[in-house]
């Protein structure tokens, strides 16, 4: 959809906070104002931030075809596990069973990312799969914020007031939920799911 212009000045400066603070994150690189009028509240200037990033295969990627139920779809499944390690992962290319190694190395990246976020008060107030990057970089910025004074159940998205589900202090919990799924995905290229268990752990 059309961005406004406020909340795109907020990503890009954000994402480059980020940068700044060693974060794993996509990048900002530029930010295109535009003739056309959006109305949130009110109508306010249109406008489109630039991102880039070595990827932006997001979990959800993965949910997508595991769950298509088109022919071959563990197929194109594998195909997708393969040209991500092959892309960002190669390490992982000799691995005994390719789709446990990257789930091993995404869940240990999401781990640390989760840390990284909390260490310095970010919360991030959208994570589903879709805001989840196979990397391990801080993706998507929609709500977000930094908290002020400490408080786990602060949330900088308006429509999770009720539920917290995006709170500050549930972060690595839903972080780890979101690894659930990606597991969930992945299961059909694993022939043991114990061992899934055992990587999410």
């Amino acid at each position: 959809g059309r961005a406004v212009l406020r909340s795109s000045i907020r990503e890009f400066l954000c994402s480059e906070a980020m940068h700044g603070l060693g974060i794993p994150t996509t990048r900002a690189l530029s930010l295109s104002a535009s003739p056309l009028a959006v109305r949130r509240e009110t109508f306010e200037t249109a406008a489109v931030v630039t991102r880039v990033a070595p990827s932006f295969i997001r979990f959800g990627h993965f949910e997508h075809f595991a769950h298509s139920r088109r022919p071959r779809h563990h197929e194109v499944l594998a195909a997708l596990v393969d040209a991500v390690i092959a892309h960002h992962y190669p390490h992982l290319a000799e691995a005994p069973n390719r789709a446990l190694a990257l789930l091993d190395e995404v869940v240990r990246r999401t781990a640390t990312l989760m840390a990284q976020w909390q260490s310095v008060g970010f919360c991030h107030g959208v994570m589903n799969t879709d805001n989840m990057s196979i990397l391990g970089l801080t993706i998507d910025y929609g709500p977000y914020g930094w908290v002020d004074d400490f408080d786990p159940e602060w949330t900088p998205n308006t429509t999770d007031a009720a539920g917290r589900r995006y709170c500050f202090g549930r972060q690595p919990e839903i972080a780890l939920w979101n690894l659930e799924r990606l597991a969930d995905a992945l299961s059909g290229l694993v022939p043991d799911s114990a061992v899934l268990a055992e990587g999410l752990e």
